[in-house]
């Protein structure tokens, strides 16, 4: 894989930048984002949740029975976006936590993703690598299926923040990737100073991450997604 360097510069994409939870885009997407004025960025497990107990993930990010857990995480991410310049927009698929376990369906995730890029006339669009997580997983999937109905649109692929930190789960990813068609190409983003700030703003998120925020000061990684087809 070469190395190509991003180029803001006169630069007048529209990015949409997919995120799995309220925060994944800001964790490892920043650099990208910030140099990408008024990106918009997109959280697939956004939704809100019927009544149901405290989840511990939620009691660990310091929230109580019956708050407005979505709503304040909302209001987290709205922040955070403005840090860096972009706009959020929440779709209603539910966390995993809060659905039994089950992720949202990749195929419906595709048409709402879908829907949101062609409704924007976005020409760049990133996407999770997929790490780890199921609801990650997911999220990935739907957008490979949007990615080949849409060759014209530029795919650039994010490592994902914290669950970079298993060993040889990125490697891992990236040889699933050219398994299933497609090609890869490295891509270096000028690092964004005001990503710290952006994620300071997810204060009830870093409860419950503690030490493994660190991950994400680390540098972020890209890559140009193409097709072998």
């Amino acid at each position: 894989m070469g190395l190509t360097q991003f180029n803001s510069a006169g630069n007048h994409s529209v990015l949409v930048a997919i995120s799995p939870h309220l925060d994944d885009v800001v964790l490892g997407c920043a650099d990208l984002v910030g140099a990408n004025r008024g990106a918009l960025v997109v959280t697939v497990t956004a939704g809100v949740p019927p009544p149901h107990a405290l989840t511990g993930w939620d009691q660990a990010c310091g929230f109580g029975e019956g708050d407005d857990v979505v709503g304040a995480r909302r209001r987290e991410d709205e922040a955070a976006l403005a840090r860096l310049g972009a706009v959020p927009r929440w779709l209603d698929f539910l966390d995993r936590q809060y659905a039994g376990g089950a992720s949202p369906d990749p195929p419906a995730v595709a048409a709402a993703l879908a829907d949101v890029i062609e409704g924007e006339g976005a020409d760049l669009v990133a996407l999770p690598l997929g790490l780890q997580h199921p609801d990650h997983l997911a999220t990935a999937a739907a957008c490979h299926e949007v990615a080949r109905r849409m060759p014209s649109v530029r795919w650039i692929v994010y490592e994902d923040a914290i669950y970079r930190r298993d060993a040889g789960a990125t490697e891992q990813a990236l040889r699933a990737l050219g398994e299933a068609g497609f090609t890869l190409e490295a891509l270096e983003v000028p690092r964004d100073g005001r990503k710290g700030e952006a994620v300071a703003c997810y204060t009830s998120q870093l409860k419950g991450l503690g030490d493994l925020v660190q991950d994400a000061a680390g540098p972020e990684r890209y890559w140009v997604l193409g097709s072998k087809r």
